[in-house]
């Protein structure tokens, strides 16, 4: 490898990044209500952040979508992760 060879491009993966968090973001609003519907949104939303975060640590200059879709899934996960204990809390009581 010369150093006037560019670096190998990862946009596709931090478009691919943002376009999780907005499925991510989307199964909440389109999950069934219950306990099945928490537990695929947060399947879902941690499957995204795992994806997004790996995708945001990439350098490139569409590094912000992988970063945005990381926050997106982020918080489809954490408010998924309450959901499922509270629906979870309910099943069990």
């Amino acid at each position: 490898m010369g150093s006037d060879e560019p670096p190998p491009g990862n946009h596709p993966r931090h478009v691919l990044a943002f376009v999780a968090g907005v499925v991510a973001l989307s199964t909440a609003v389109w999950a069934p209500a219950g306990l099945l519907g928490a537990l695929v949104m947060l399947v879902v939303g941690v499957a995204a952040l795992m994806f997004a975060w790996e995708a945001g640590t990439r350098p490139g200059p569409l590094r912000w979508a992988g970063i945005a879709g990381a926050l997106l899934a982020g918080l489809v996960t954490v408010s998924s992760g309450f959901l499922f204990l509270v629906a979870l809390a309910r099943t069990f009581s």
